[in-house]
């Protein structure tokens, strides 16, 4: 076998393929590399020719990679991720200097609680770095947002389907009841029965997402009468009616001390609820990113 000549090779190949094997798309490489479609898919025919295999086949709007694809990108990535980290040298970032924004995405009701405590944080070791805190709905647009670097992280309660995102476990949260204190027929732990015939109100595209079969059953029977966009706004409806609410039980802690609401466990067993903090694998070794990454794990760990 004869050594190819790098020098008769055009490096930004390399470039390109790994953007359209990460977006799955020649239209969103384009638009991630300022590029035109009509130069992506001219680069990618090149490259096509010099592997000596298709890379990539058309599923309707996705591109879905050959084994051989897969292989090559695993390499290719590496070897540009280690470029560009000795070309941006971890030494360079410094967070008492930095005035980059970061975008942090959090699901529901999760602002209400984790926003505060970790812009703080942020702002105390970062003071010039500006914080972005978002609620996105639908929730099927957080794997793109993080694909185009609109959003460094994001905090959410199941794994989205996309393999290039990561997923780190960093907690877990039972779910609970929320009731105002002067409900006229919930003053002690309510059974199963009472909330049947009650009115809830919940969040819209609502994060309880479970295997556990009994407690999706229970929650498909309950009467919703009123959906919301986030869980913070929980308290505004309840706290003057007989409306209840159905939350995280850190969130309905959180609303006993502010508001004059009550709070309980479901009346069926329930497993702890994940939360995950997400990322874009392409971010990985972005040294900003990085320590973006771990003051919120610091955060988490500590904020009780």
């Amino acid at each position: 076998m004869h050594d190819i000549n790098l020098r008769s090779v055009d490096l930004n190949l390399l470039t390109v393929f790994e953007a359209v094997y990460e977006e799955r798309s020649q239209i969103r490489s384009a638009e991630r590399l300022g590029m035109t479609q009509p130069a992506i898919s001219h680069a990618m025919s090149r490259l096509r020719h010099l592997i000596k295999d298709p890379l990539f086949i058309a599923k309707g709007r996705t591109l879905i990679p050959t084994p051989r694809a897969d292989t090559l990108y695993l390499r290719i990535h590496e070897s540009l991720s280690l470029i560009r980290l000795e070309l941006r040298n971890r030494l360079d970032f410094a967070p008492e200097e930095s005035i980059r924004t970061f975008v942090i995405s959090i699901s529901h009701g999760g602002g209400y609680l984790l926003g505060p405590v970790l812009t703080q944080r942020i702002n105390a070791l970062a003071p010039q770095a500006r914080v972005v805190i978002r609620l996105i709905d639908p929730e099927e647009e957080i794997p793109r947002l993080l694909r185009e670097h609109r959003v460094d992280v994001a905090y959410h309660h199941r794994r989205l389907e996309d393999s290039m995102l990561e997923h780190l476990p960093v907690g877990g949260n039972e779910i609970a009841l929320v009731v105002s204190e002067d409900h006229p027929r919930i003053q002690s732990a309510p059974t199963r029965e009472q909330l049947i015939a009650e009115r809830f109100v919940m969040v819209h595209e609502p994060m309880i997402q479970s295997d556990h079969t009994e407690l999706m059953e229970f929650i498909g029977s309950l009467n919703v009468a009123i959906e919301i966009p986030t869980a913070g706004q929980i308290p505004n409806y309840i706290e003057s009616s007989d409306l209840i609410g159905i939350t995280v039980k850190s969130l309905a802690d959180a609303f006993r001390e502010r508001y004059r609401t009550r709070s309980f466990s479901l009346p069926i067993p329930t497993d702890a609820y994940p939360v995950y903090m997400i990322w874009h694998r392409s971010k990985t070794d972005d040294p900003a990113h990085q320590w973006l990454r771990e003051i919120s794990i610091d955060t988490l760990e500590n904020r009780h």
